[in-house]
This record gives structure tokens, C-alpha cells and sequence, in this order.
């Protein structure tokens, strides 16, 4: 059992888990609501401490990350938990139960992300941030190889955790769900705030994309994807990359798919503000290409997972415009 950060003991046994905005009150032998994390005798335990549940190499683009190495490889992993219930999650079968996964050492889990020669580790699955114990332990070595560390996450974060995660994190792709409370209340169990204030601490600190889900008839009305545009702008800066992705029924949540029209509606209010926006589960054409923002060059075509770097050259870390010379904020080495 591996003894968990940032919390604090109580009286009577009891804990208070800091890691995120629940702040989860526990009495001895219960978890709290990430389910990662349980009281045992007084102390707040790590239950899925280097646990991975699922591992695989992935396109960066399927995190998604579009302006991040476009085209490489990466080593995915991810535990068991997450801090948030929403009622639609795609990957709930890990995300809101403990499955049973085998335990391994540090050295070994880095040693898979180095063989793999891939681009680096990104955490992802369910709901990386549960494992921070972990994470904690293995990026700095990553970083040390000169490897990549990326998060696939919810945000929902509290600042001083974060703030001690992120010297070691290379970019992050964070999910914003809805820009209304009352959707993060009712259908994810959290709150919106703390996950706008993850962004704006972010994208100060590494390379950052937004992803948000559209669910017909919940945060797909154009009066909400104006406002979801206007904080990525004004917070986040218009190069921020917007991803919208078409909702499936999963879990609890049995609506229809997101209609094709919905997405491109969200994909052209969007583009009236934000230099990059894409949209994901849809073959989508334009919808998933990087255009210059300057004079419309084709940059990245994308078909699926194949990608090529149609007229985008390196200059210095980043890329630009082959045809006009725009500085682009895609990272390239």
C-alpha cells in the first residue's frame, strides 16, 4: 500500500483527501469518490499506485493533440478511478469501478515507456490525475530520458497539486464538459470553476488543447459554444486548438448521437474567434485539417490517423507556414 499526498489526518481516525475539489471527509475503510483513494487505519492509501489498467501505443492524435509532434507515437497508460461521475463517459468500465490490475514497480512501467520508442507517456484512459502519486514518480524519469510526458484529463484539479505536477508535464489535452454549473452539478457530479482555473494554469505553463464532448440538447446551443469560445479567446488565446467531439450514448446517458449539422455549426461559430478548431468522431473533411490562420495554406491533412505535414516547415521548435511564413504554436521537436 503506498500512502497518498496531500491530505490531512482527523480527529477519530478520520482523513480529508486535498488531490481535488471534492475534498472527500473519509471515516476509516472508506474511498472517496474517485475511488483511487481509501482511508485505511488513518491513512490515506493510493489504491491504484502503479497499477496500470490499460496500455497501449497510440497516435498522438488520438489524445486528441493535433498541434503536439503531429504524427508520432506515443505510450499510453492509465489506472482505474476518476474524479468526476459524468453520466455519458466513454470509458466507464474503467472509470467508475476498481478493476483488478497487478502491481508494478516504477522502474518497470518506465522501463515499457522507453522500449517502446515512441514520443513519451501520455496518462490517460480514465482519469490520470488519480494516479498522481504515480505520475509523481515516473515523469521526472521520463523527462530525464528526454522523453514526453503528456495528461489526458478533466482538469478537475486543486492549484496546489497541480502546481507541484506540472514542471514535469509536456502538454495536456483538458475536457471542458459544459460552461454552465448547473451541467458539471447534474451530469458530471463537480463543479466548472476549478476546471477553467486548470486551463488558465496550464496554458501558462505547457502546451495545452481543449476538448468538449456535444451532447444534443445539453451544451451543444450556439448561446453556449459562444461562450465556450469566448474563454478559450480571451483566457486561453485564440491559438488555443478546440476540439469538438460527437457524443455517442454510453453509460447512463441514452440520447442519440450528436447530429453531423451540430458539430458544424459548433466548428464554424468557433472559427470565428479561434485559429484552430477541429472536430473528432466524424469523418469531418476540413474538420480535422490544420489551415494557416494567415492565408488559409493547408498545414496538416488529416485523414483518420494518417497525417501529413502538407505545408508546414520547422523553425526552430515550431512550425510554420511554408507559403507565408506564420509562426504556428505546433510543436515539432
Amino acid at each position: 500500500m503506498h500512502e497518498a499526498l496531500f491530505y490531512t489526518p482527523l480527529e477519530n481516525g478520520k482523513v480529508r483527501c486535498e488531490l481535488c475539489p471534492h475534498f472527500c471527509l473519509l471515516t476509516k475503510g472508506k474511498s472517496g469518490i474517485c475511488l483511487a483513494r481509501k482511508n485505511i487505519d488513518g491513512k490515506l492509501v493510493s489504491l491504484s499506485f502503479g497499477r496500470p489498467v490499460s496500455t497501449a501505443i497510440d497516435p498522438i492524435e488520438k489524445k486528441p493533440l493535433f498541434h503536439f509532434y503531429p504524427g508520432s507515437q506515443i505510450f499510453s497508460t492509465g489506472p482505474s478511478g476518476c474524479t468526476l461521475k459524468c453520466a455519458f463517459c466513454q470509458n466507464y468500465s474503467i472509470s467508475q469501478k476498481m478493476q483488478p490490475a497487478e502491481e508494478q514497480t516504477i522502474a518497470v512501467i518506465i522501463d515499457q515507456i522507453v522500449k517502446s520508442r515512441t514520443l513519451g507517456v501520455a496518462y490517460t484512459y480514465s482519469e490520470p490525475y488519480t494516479w498522481f502519486e504515480t505520475i509523481l514518480q515516473i515523469a521526472p524519469c521520463v523527462q530525464e530520458q528526454g522523453l514526453k510526458n503528456v495528461m489526458v484529463t478533466n482538469g478537475y484539479y486543486n492549484p496546489g497539486p497541480l502546481k507541484q505536477l506540472l514542471p514535469f508535464i509536456d502538454a495536456m489535452n483538458i475536457d471542458i464538459k459544459s460552461m454552465t454549473e448547473s451541467f458539471y452539478k447534474s451530469i458530471c457530479k463537480g463543479s466548472l470553476a476549478p476546471v477553467l482555473q486548470t486551463c488558465e494554469t496550464v496554458k501558462k505553463k505547457c502546451h495545452l488543447e481543449i476538448t468538449t464532448l456535444l451532447i444534443p440538447g445539453e451544451n451543444d446551443s450556439p448561446e453556449e459554444i459562444g461562450k465556450l469560445t469566448d474563454f478559450i479567446a480571451t483566457n486561453l488565446g485564440t491559438d488555443t486548438p478546440l476540439h469538438f467531439s460527437r457524443y455517442f450514448p454510453r453509460y447512463r446517458l441514452a440520447k442519440e448521437p450528436t447530429p453531423a449539422a451540430t458539430l458544424t455549426r459548433a466548428w464554424e461559430i468557433a472559427r470565428s474567434k479561434l485559429s484552430y478548431v477541429y472536430m473528432g468522431n466524424i469523418s469531418s473533411g476540413d474538420g480535422e485539417n490544420t489551415y494557416c490562420p494567415s492565408c488559409n495554406n493547408l498545414l496538416i491533412d488529416r485523414k483518420g490517423y494518417r497525417v501529413r505535414l502538407a505545408g508546414l516547415k520547422p523553425e526552430g521548435r515550431f512550425g510554420a507556414c511554408a507559403n507565408c511564413g506564420f509562426a504556428t504554436n505546433i510543436v515539432l521537436s
